[in-house]
């Protein structure tokens, strides 16, 4: 029986290689959708909540997102903790098919009455997001309770939406 003595470098060349492709694999699995999202779930959204006179599709919490479609519109009730604070709402972009020139986004109280609104419009809604993609909209939040949130656009694009609850005092 004879043994071959492999130089070091040899011997480690199959576990560098192999090390090398599982990085590669574990940077592959990372994408922006992944970023945007942190660990979200995803919520389809498929139900029919009755608030302020019409049906939201679903009650997107902070630890969920949604994935949807424009052209067309979405509605969710969007459940506040605290008595005063700030929801920051965020859509990437996934899939950019034509820019579209409006982006309407309300926010009702509780009650339905005073309407925060965020309508950017006449304007090329892909450059609006940038090279990142992202749009994003604050809504000052006052009193507990259920808030309807309403998104249109006349848009062609697939987006991901993202909920964020900041306590103000």
């Amino acid at each position: 029986m004879t043994f071959a003595i492999l130089p070091t470098g040899a011997r480690l060349m199959p576990f560098a290689l192999a090390l090398v492709a599982s990085l590669g694999l574990l940077a592959a699995c990372v994408n922006d959708e992944t970023t945007f999202t942190q660990g979200r779930l995803q919520n389809p959204c498929g139900a029919a909540i009755p608030v302020c006179r019409v049906r939201a599709s679903c009650v997107l919490r902070d630890d969920e997102f949604f994935r949807g479609t424009f052209p067309g519109g979405f509605r969710a009730v969007v459940h506040s903790e605290v008595e005063s604070g700030r929801l920051v709402a965020r859509f990437l972009l996934t899939e950019m098919l034509s820019p579209g020139t409006e982006l309407h986004v309300l926010l009702h109280p509780p009650d339905c009455g005073n309407v925060q609104e965020e309508h950017p419009r006449d304007i090329d809604l892909f450059e609006f997001a940038g090279k990142d993609r992202i749009i994003e909209f604050h809504f000052d939040i006052e009193g507990r309770g259920d808030h309807l949130l309403e998104i249109f656009s006349d848009m062609s694009a697939d987006y991901l939406l993202t909920l964020t609850f900041e306590e103000t005092r």
